[in-house]
């Protein structure tokens, strides 16, 4: 927890696209958020374009709690990272979020602490 998912046509991405764009939303999430980059996890999933769909589809479920400016631009960061490190037209980029309560996730064996915990949480040695 936080999972973004990026679901595309196959050969949308190559490797190195693929690891820019990882890298890329990790940052955005804990320059916005604080969280640490190994909280962050991104996956990619290939499956046929769909009309009326935009080929490229991003998904971050992330920790309930965030602000609503705070969650726009991290949707729009992470739309632009794939256009600028991969040449995807913004236009066929959609990105939606969804929240989860920190206490329904557990990571490494322990419940994830809520926004703001982070610190703490690592510091106990989780």
């Amino acid at each position: 927890m936080p999972l973004y998912r990026c679901t595309c046509p196959p050969d949308t991405f190559d490797d190195t696209q693929r690891q820019g764009i990882a890298r890329a939303i990790t940052a955005i999430h804990c320059e916005l958020t604080g969280a640490p980059p190994t909280f962050v996890h991104v996956q990619f999933f290939e499956e046929p374009a769909r009309p009326g769909r935009t080929p490229v589809v991003l998904h971050g479920g992330i920790r309930a709690g965030r602000d609503g400016d705070l969650v726009g631009t991290l949707i729009e960061r992470c739309c632009s990272a794939v256009t600028e490190l991969a040449g995807v037209p913004r236009a066929d980029i959609s990105m939606r979020t969804s929240e989860t309560n920190a206490s329904w996730v557990f990571e490494g064996g322990r419940v994830f602490p809520e926004p703001g915990g982070e610190e703490a949480w690592l510091a106990a040695g989780h």
